[in-house]
């Protein structure tokens, strides 16, 4: 399947006149793609017939597994390039920038955790002492350890400066009062102290 995907998008659909010629973007999700074939067939050839391959390889895109990840389009960023991402998703890629913009520095969204009452990450973990109720004191605890180690992390990969961004009103028509931008005047106001 490989081997036909390349050739039909390499001989003939990028070829002028057709979708691909000059759309590099959609070049590099088929190459994403088939290279993604490639590896499926490089593993199961051994246990799997050459015929069944390419239905085992559709059944299992249908039924949502991916069979290899593509972090290239992280890697070949161009290096003065302006990067708009979640704070999370920025750490995942673990990339040292020169300036980084925090938007919203005043939203509680900086440590707030997504109330997950049936799949709570820290109840439903083995490190969780059974029978013990979840209270408002250990929602305030891992929130602020969070944000720590979200800050801490984002710090860590910033070369030279970081420009907080702040709207006088939240998406709720309130004043903003978030943590992020607490410790953040307590900074200043203890620097201004000095």
């Amino acid at each position: 399947m490989d081997h036909f995907l390349r050739k039909l998008f390499g001989e003939l659909l990028s070829q002028p006149g057709f979708g691909f010629h000059r759309n590099l973007d959609a070049a590099r999700v088929v190459a994403s793609l088939i290279e993604s074939i490639q590896k499926f067939r490089q593993v199961m050839e051994p246990t799997l017939d050459f015929s069944s391959l390419g239905r085992e390889y559709i059944s299992m895109l249908n039924d949502g597994v991916i069979s290899a990840q593509y972090l290239e389009s992280w890697k070949v960023e161009n290096e003065d390039a302006v990067l708009v991402a979640p704070a999370y998703t920025f750490l995942m890629m673990n990339r040292p920038v020169t300036v980084q913009f925090w938007l919203d520095a005043g939203s509680s969204g900086w440590y707030e955790r997504l109330s997950q009452p049936l799949t709570h990450p820290y109840v439903l973990s083995r490190a969780w002492e059974p029978g013990r109720m979840w209270s408002d004191a250990d929602e305030v605890r891992t929130s602020q350890e969070a944000l720590e180690r979200l800050v801490a992390g984002l710090l860590r990969r910033c070369r030279d400066r970081v420009v907080l961004c702040l709207a006088e009103l939240g998406e709720s028509g309130f004043e903003q009062r978030g943590e992020l931008l607490k410790v953040f005047q307590k900074v200043l106001q203890e620097r201004k102290a000095d």
